[in-house]
């Protein structure tokens, strides 16, 4: 083969910008182009169809003047996220796995299984007594064994790890207010290895992000702030390559915040928490390095690739400001629960396997894939394998980690890193010339955007301008139950009720203090009370609400699936097909889809000639409610006839699939009572029809 036979192009002319935007153009047949091919973001800005080199150097003094330094050296040092972390490419990334099942035993069984089988590291999330500094008794009993494991001294946290080398199988907390309290814990049981000198535990104190998610913190947050400066500063000393505090801003993004929203909020609370480091007495590169950023992933690939990229470079521009060179930021991706779907939950493997597909690619040091059934109960252990053999595959047989930003250089993902960056601290700027991040927290002006960009989220969604599969769109009325792991609540709260009380001793609120403490048996209630006292300085606030895309869809859903099992027959619709299949199947299957969304059964058939065989049927069918189907040509012809037939016939209710358009006087004077077309809200008429029905 020569070379003149391998220059494919050689025979092509130089295609250039304005040549292909003519053609594209050509190809819409008169549609505006920013309409059909420019995607415009949540976050305020707008994704081309295509990019080239020049719109990275053409644009490039677009971005804000602050962070031009930093992008023009992270392009020259690795590419504009500054990933040059070679461990991660040479091992892949730690593969974490959340554990919240009550009972420690079984956690336990379930933490060495997934420890033989891949997963690197843990993720412990402790139940709602332990998380606000109870116990398994008292008033807040009921609380025991809720959301998370029921951890409450030394024994129990033994229990659950039993068999676990913490040295070498990093141990990441959830633990709410309790946090220092179970870091405590964690300390004492590592007390225990033979060497720790090079764990990695993750205490992750974050009580910012804990007040938002919870709407509790045991002091005010100027307090917290500074405590958690102490503490960081103490657990450096213990375990240097540790890290003693997150940044955790799924609490934000699952209420509505837009990638740009959650970064801005990320680098604000970082900041907060860096401050608090270094007035503590730390050394400003430690501090920087005792700091993990944990971030949700949701599914929208290429931008979940964007945010982990662009979150690396506003920060080295922060620790740049203070002086601070060459840190490496550690992040921690999650898949964003507000993904998750409690309906057709099967597809939720794919929305997971592309969240952990962008984190991967986008750099993430550690990733928590959540199971398919996370929204609908604790996971078994087919969706915990499923879980981590998502990220397994993407490592060992896709190779994901063996390339160092792999999407560098790429001028779509170049532009899009940059445009987020700009957005995010643009709103970053905003957030600290306004008193910083606890000013925004406590005055409620970011909770209050977010809910008016969830509410526009909302809106997208009811009209299926965001398409959810097997939600809003390709409903399957008749899925398999997923069933999960139901624990013996009242069993394992009994056990816990019967054990030996934890000596009474006085303890100290140092950190030192706490593990010895913990160590003697000390319960978190214990250790909490000593550190917080009667709990008068403690701080409340109504929680950031925990949204998920497909929510307003599995509310009609359940509605509909709980009058089948009452009446054993589901809520139904007529479908008014108008003569041949051909002529009617595209509406029907779109008017079966729409209403399917809403767990309304749609009543097919082949088809009718008249009015009078559609009337027949329909009163066969036991329907109250009957949508016609057809063409634009038949139902200029047959449309009036068809309604008014099943006017006769004893419908209630009739919808047209199709914008009325003009017609639409001469429809509704014909009997026909609304129509759905594309872009019509599925959230409000599902809900109506449901009440029309007499749903409950």
């Amino acid at each position: 083969m020569t070379d003149q036979s391998l220059k494919l192009a050689s025979e092509f002319p130089p295609a250039d910008y304005a040549a292909w935007r003519k053609l594209a153009e050509a190809a819409l047949n008169g549609a505006p182009f920013d309409k059909k091919l420019v995607t415009h973001l949540r976050d305020g800005f707008d994704v081309q169809p295509i990019y080239t080199a020049d719109d990275l150097d053409g644009d490039i003094a677009q971005i804000h003047p602050s962070l031009i330094a930093t992008y023009s050296q992270l392009a020259a040092d690795a590419g504009p996220d500054g990933n040059t972390n070679t461990t991660v490419a040479a091992t892949g990334w730690d593969i974490r796995q959340l554990h919240a099942h009550p009972a420690p035993k079984t956690v336990n069984d379930a933490i060495l299984e997934d420890l033989e089988s891949g997963v690197t590291s843990v993720l412990l999330r402790l139940d709602h007594a332990a998380r606000f500094g109870h116990g398994p008794d008292g008033p807040h009993g009921n609380d025991a064994g809720l959301g998370g494991v029921m951890i409450y001294n030394l024994d129990d946290l033994n229990h659950t790890l039993n068999g676990v080398y913490t040295n070498l199988a990093p141990i990441a907390l959830d633990a709410g207010a309790a946090t220092i309290p179970c870091a405590a814990l964690l300390a004492a049981r590592m007390a225990r290895e033979d060497d720790v000198s090079d764990a990695t535990p993750a205490f992750n104190l974050d009580p910012l992000g804990t007040y938002v998610a919870e709407g509790f913190c045991p002091t005010d947050l100027a307090t917290a702030l500074k405590q958690a400066g102490g503490f960081a500063r103490t657990i450096s000393t213990k375990f240097p390559h540790g890290t003693a505090i997150t940044v955790n801003s799924t609490p934000w993004y699952n209420a509505g915040a837009t990638d740009s929203m959650e970064l801005a909020i990320s680098l604000a609370t970082g900041l907060a928490y860096f401050r608090a480091m270094v007035d503590a007495g730390m050394d400003g590169a430690k501090a920087a390095t005792s700091i993990t950023f944990t971030t949700a992933i949701g599914t929208d690939f290429f931008a979940g690739i964007a945010k982990l990229r662009a979150l690396r470079l506003m920060w080295r521009r922060i620790l740049q400001a203070s002086g601070i060179e060459g840190c490496v930021i550690t992040i921690n991706a999650i898949s964003a629960a507000q993904i998750i779907s409690k309906v057709d939950p099967w597809v939720n493997m794919l929305r997971t396997t592309v969240t952990s597909f962008a984190a991967g690619l986008g750099g993430a040091d550690s990733v928590v894939c959540l199971p398919y059934d996370h929204a609908i109960g604790l996971p078994d252990g087919f969706s915990r394998r499923i879980a981590r053999n998502t990220q397994l595959i993407l490592q060992e047989e896709s190779n994901v980690h063996r390339v160092i930003d792999p999407a560098g250089g790429a001028w779509f993902i170049e532009n899009l890193t940059r445009d987020l960056a700009q957005h995010a601290w643009q709103k970053f700027q905003a957030i600290e010339g306004d008193g910083g991040i606890i000013a925004a927290i406590e005055n409620g002006t970011l909770a209050d955007e977010i809910a008016t960009s969830w509410t526009n989220r909302a809106s997208r969604l009811a009209t299926r301008r965001d398409p959810l599969t097997g939600v809003s769109e390709f409903p399957n009325l008749v899925e398999a139950a997923v069933t999960c792991n139901q624990p013996d609540i009242a069993a394992l709260r009994a056990a816990v009720q019967n054990r030996p009380g934890t000596p009474d001793t006085t303890i100290g609120t140092d950190f030192d203090d706490l593990i010895t403490a913990a160590a003697k048996g000390a319960s978190i209630k214990q250790l909490f009370n000593a550190l917080y006292g009667d709990g008068a300085s403690a701080t409340r606030m109504a929680p950031l609400p925990m949204h998920r895309l497909s929510e307003a869809f599995e509310a009609n859903r359940r509605r509909a699936s709980a009058h089948q099992h009452e009446t054993g027959q589901p809520p139904k619709i007529f479908l008014c097909n108008i003569g041949k299949v051909a002529d009617h199947t595209a509406r029907a299957m779109f008017a079966r889809n729409f209403f399917g969304a809403g767990g309304i059964d749609a009543i097919g058939n082949n088809g009718f000639s008249s009015g009078h065989d559609a009337a027949n049927a329909f009163r066969q069918s036991g329907a109250k409610i009957a949508i016609i189907c057809g063409s634009d040509t038949q139902y200029a012809e047959h449309a009036a006839e068809m309604a008014k037939s099943l006017n006769a016939a004893g419908a209630s209710k009739i919808f047209l699939a199709g914008h009325p358009g003009d017609n639409r006087a001469a429809f509704e004077a014909a009997g026909i009572n609304d129509f759905i077309f594309v872009g019509s809200d599925v959230v409000a008429i599902t809900t109506a029809v449901l009440d029309h029905l007499g749903v409950k």
